[in-house]
């Protein structure tokens, strides 16, 4: 790059502006993270890095009798009775999680403790590395800083990347390196040197270390350099080809280690396996689109499935609309009646939906526009070798999890933290188009006032979740709150839960009031004894065995005081009940 351009490039307004955004996004990961959440995910991070499996722990608690707060922080701290070795075996007890991130959690619980803030401020200096990383790819695909600023300044407000970096789990380490392996790849087929080739493979290393998912890009980008027009094409086969098997024998420790317990594994993802949902899955994979620019609020009244498709329509309709009015073709009149036709339906079964949502819905429609327009754009303006790639990036995780959906009739593709390098490929679609229409359009106008609307969206959703923990993100403990405020009303209460849920019950605990008490119990397990003892009694989700069960005995009341609204039919509603017993005959049963 010449001086002159490099200058151009690097003027002091465009640095003002990265800084400005890099600082915003550095405020928003760093800003209440001990105030989220604490959910049965981040609850199984600290279980298993401090020496426990799940198993043990439930087992432990139930066999006790009522339990403190300070009993369950037992199992989420470091001791020394319980050293490296026992996070190891809990770690292996779980063969589907990589091991990388939680052995450095470990390490730093060691170093500065364990309170939830600690725990989520490595997940937050991992996604800082998003940046760097992120920006390496950007130069690796199009060597214009220009594109990898925007991208990046597009990554700092994502409120999908914000909220996943406050999570103490490994999804921002594996985000970069998705980035790492992507860009080294780029950079070792262009180089072809031994030296950039072990890049490549240590990139790789790092990636299947982190989460297994990894295998998915890996194997992606053989089928990228079998249909990339790439220069000394079979030596750069050969090359990566080696190197991945490379990658594959530095791995191969876990590899030994799923293959030896590959029950468990078999066991810890069965809730992937059944509840196949076609239309679900592919409305995930727009909301997920759209979680990149903006974190939309709907009404509780609307079902997503049927919105998201519904705009998936009228995106097509605006598209063909403006393209035959472009070449014009009769097809127009088509997409103007499809548009109308969308909305009416919109209007018709979704009168309840307040202006916020509706407001929603139409920066969503924008949002999959721009989305879509760009992968067009870029396979339009650029050669076949760029663009493909892009394309296998964004298909690496999402079209091998449909495939084995469609095979165990699943949901593992629901799941938007599986479809990051989706994200990925789509918000670099979008980086590039940006700045090339600013470039060269004539409608300068227009695409200022669209980086500044993406930018002012992304702003918002981040200010609006600085208290909030979005529900796609928490799933079935979204609700910890409203439950926590219905318990806390009592000066003396009791929270009941089944050995299979315990984890539920270590997280909710954290929004609950100090003196709150708790019990782990067996469906057949006798309760009413804590009738006596305790002024209110809950049950946190019980399963139809216990209620049935309870209910059966006469002096007892069993009663929903709290139901979870459900977005989909997937989800595991976090529902609270209330046991009330008669006291004045309750003697008699003890």
């Amino acid at each position: 790059m010449s001086i002159k351009r490099y200058d151009k490039e690097f003027s002091k307004p465009q640095v003002i502006l990265l800084v400005f955004f890099l600082l915003l996004g550095c405020y928003f990961r760093f800003a209440n993270l001990d105030s989220k959440i604490f959910w049965v995910d981040e609850i199984s991070t600290t279980v298993r890095v401090s020496g426990y499996t799940i198993s043990e722990v439930s087992d432990r608690l139930q066999q006790q009798d009522i339990i403190s707060f300070n009993d369950l922080l037992t199992y989420q701290s470091l001791s020394p009775t319980r050293t490296f070795g026992d996070t190891w075996n809990a770690l292996t007890k779980s063969p589907e999680h990589a091991p990388l991130y939680f052995v450095l959690t470990r390490v730093w619980m060691q170093l500065w403790g364990s309170s939830i803030a600690v725990m989520r401020s490595l997940a937050v200096f991992f996604s800082l590395l998003v940046f760097p990383s992120l920006y390496w790819l950007c130069q690796e695909l199009f060597n214009k800083p220009s594109i990898s600023r925007m991208a990046v300044i597009l990554m700092s407000v994502s409120p999908f990347y914000v909220a996943y970096a406050q999570e103490a789990r490994p999804y921002s380490l594996w985000t970069v390196a998705i980035l790492l392996i992507s860009a080294s790849f780029i950079r070792a087929i262009r180089l072809n040197r031994l030296a950039s080739w072990l890049l490549y493979s240590t990139c790789s290393v790092l990636g299947l270390y982190t989460s297994l998912f990894s295998i998915y890009i890996i194997a992606f980008q053989g089928i990228y350099l079998l249909l990339g027009r790439i220069k000394n094409k079979f030596d750069t086969i050969k090359n990566y080809l080696l190197f991945t098997l490379l990658s594959l024998i530095v791995f191969s420790p876990w590899i030994l280690i799923i293959i030896n317990r590959i029950d468990l594994l078999q066991k810890n993802t069965e809730w992937m396996r059944g509840n196949f949902n076609f239309a679900e899955i592919i409305a995930v994979f727009i909301g997920t689109v759209l979680l990149i620019f903006g974190d939309l609020p709907i009404s509780q009244d609307s079902d997503p499935v049927q919105i998201v498709l519904v705009l998936i329509l009228m995106v097509v309709a605006i598209a063909t609309t403006l393209k035959s009015s472009y070449l014009k073709k009769s097809p127009v009149l088509f997409g103007i009646f499809l548009t109308f036709f969308c909305s009416i339906f919109l209007f018709l079964n979704y009168k309840k939906l307040d202006l916020v949502s509706i407001i929603g819905a139409i920066i969503a429609l924008g949002i999959l526009t721009l989305a879509s327009y760009s992968l067009y754009y870029l396979i339009k303006r650029t050669n076949r070798d760029r663009w493909l790639y892009v394309l296998c990036l964004i298909l690496s995780l999402p079209l091998p999890l449909l495939i084995i959906d469609i095979i165990n009739q699943g949901q593992g593709s629901t799941a938007p933290r599986y479809l990051i390098p989706l994200q990925l490929g789509i918000q670099i679609a979008v980086a590039y188009t940006l700045i090339n229409k600013l470039a060269i359009d004539k409608k300068q106008k227009f695409w200022q006032i669209t980086i500044i609307s993406f930018l002012i969206l992304g702003i918002f959703s981040c200010v609006r979740n600085l208290n909030l923990s979005p529900f796609y993100q928490k799933g079935r403990n979204i609700n910890n709150y409203a439950i926590a405020n219905i318990i806390n009303q009592s000066n003396s209460n009791l929270v009941i839960i089944e050995k299979e849920e315990a984890m539920d019950l270590l997280s909710l605990a954290y929004s609950l009031s100090p003196q709150a008490k708790y019990k782990v119990i067996t469906p057949q397990q006798d309760i009413i004894q804590y009738g006596d003892r305790f002024q209110d009694i809950f049950i946190l989700r019980p399963s139809k065995e216990l209620q049935d069960n309870l209910q059966q005995n006469p002096k007892i009341k069993l009663e929903q005081v709290f139901k979870s609204h459900l977005f989909s039919a997937d989800e595991i509603p976090l529902n609270l009940w209330q046991l009330k017993i008669n006291y004045e005959n309750s003697h008699n049963l003890l």
